[in-house]
């Protein structure tokens, strides 16, 4: 049996700072639909708290992947942590005490979006300057497995039990998760080495040479555009998921929590196996398959009634986008250069998150025009026929 290279003390302890955010996060993310909907059941207020959060994509996400490629990047993870802490820590300390609204729910959400950028480019960019050859697919196999566990399954159901006991807990939890990871990560600071000082830095200058290099990249820019799609169905799911759960499906509130874990069960197993079927299958086959699978999972949201069939389909959500999260993450982070990851990981998934906050309100309108299981139908349809669109040139590319 073939020995597996060590990933070594600096990741793990930026895997555990990242899985205990993780946690943080799916405590939050199990509570603040639920806090949405305690004030307002008209799903496109509930489904604008979904997309405020994806507005600092749009206004920072690119100006986020140069700074991450000047900027040492554990140390821009460890301050955003620890901003982010205190911003969370101010909402939950509203709640606590009665004050929580639509509009400062609103506020936290993009007070939070517009640090997003900056955390999540530099954690993904991180990786490849600690682990190095066919270690790389097993530390993002295991990033997405903390992701999808701690986020999608044990979060939403801790969150949905705290958040009956009383609406500021979890985002207390929230807010010492992100305390403790910012403090983990500055133990480790230095593992990532500082980037080189260019003498001529110029914002707009940096940011073009990123832009154009996905731009001529045909695969990267390819894989670009059919995350976009699939963002943009991802968001839609989320954004009315509390409502489909509470009236098409007519379950109790604490089911929103379930229903999520029920996701993250098939995305632990997407990220467990992710690396063995890269051995095994080809590139384009992971890619393609992966994505097929999850389209055919939302449609099945939009056709069937039977839980036992929704619970299957939000298995196989999970599978598909962590598979697919493994295989294009670890293929990106081989093909650009270590100087220019930063930025070109901002163009790539700033494209992508733009279509965020229009599926998640155009899930809502749709939803609000005819009825709740109708925009499932349409985004899982999309996804595929999205996903069959670029696979030729997706082969082609690759083949190259």
């Amino acid at each position: 049996m073939r020995r597996q290279e060590p990933l070594g003390r600096p990741y793990w302890v930026l895997w555990t700072a990242g899985a205990i955010s993780f946690l943080g996060d799916g405590i939050t993310f199990g509570a603040l639909p639920l806090l949405a909907a305690s004030l307002s059941r008209d799903p496109r207020i509930v489904s604008l708290t979904e997309a405020v959060t994806g507005v600092g994509w749009l206004l920072l996400g690119l100006v986020s992947g140069v700074m991450v490629d000047r900027w040492r990047r554990t140390t821009t993870m460890w301050i955003v942590d620890a901003i982010r802490a205190v911003i969370a820590g101010a909402f939950a300390a509203a709640v606590l005490v009665g004050q929580e609204s639509i509009p400062l729910l609103l506020i936290t959400g993009f007070l939070l979006g517009m640090l997003a950028p900056f955390f999540d480019n530099a954690s993904s960019v991180v990786i490849p300057d600690l682990v190095v050859g066919t270690a790389l697919e097993r530390a993002n196999g295991y990033n997405q497995a903390a992701l999808v566990l701690l986020a999608n399954l044990i979060g939403p159901p801790v969150g949905a039990v705290l958040f009956v006991m009383h609406h500021g807990l979890p985002i207390l939890v929230d807010a010492i998760s992100f305390a403790a990871a910012a403090v983990l990560v500055f133990l480790v600071r230095r593992a990532a080495p500082a980037r080189a000082v260019s003498p001529d830095r110029n914002l707009g200058r940096e940011l073009k040479v990123g832009l154009l290099y996905l731009w001529r990249h045909k695969l990267l820019r390819s894989l670009c555009l059919l995350l976009l799609v699939s963002n943009a169905v991802g968001a839609g799911i989320v954004a009315i998921l509390v409502l489909y759960v509470l009236e098409a499906l007519h379950l109790p509130e604490a089911w929103f929590g379930w229903l999520v874990a029920t996701y993250a069960v098939g995305g632990v197993v997407g990220a467990v196996l992710a690396p063995r079927l890269a051995r095994r299958l080809s590139t384009f086959k992971n890619l393609i398959t992966s994505m097929l699978v999850l389209g055919v999972a939302v449609v099945s949201f939009g056709v069937f009634t039977e839980l036992a069939l929704i619970i299957a389909g939000a298995v196989l959500m999970g599978f598909g986008s962590t598979w697919w999260n493994v295989i294009s993450i670890t293929l990106r982070q081989r093909i650009v250069p270590a100087e220019l990851l930063g930025r070109v990981t901002a163009v790539y998934r700033m494209v992508a998150f733009c279509a965020a906050p229009a599926g998640a309100v155009g899930a809502g309108f749709l939803a609000h025009r005819t009825d709740l299981r109708t925009p499932y139908l349409v985004m899982g349809v999309v996804q595929v026929v999205a996903t069959l669109a670029f696979a030729p040139l997706i082969k082609r590319e690759l083949a190259t």
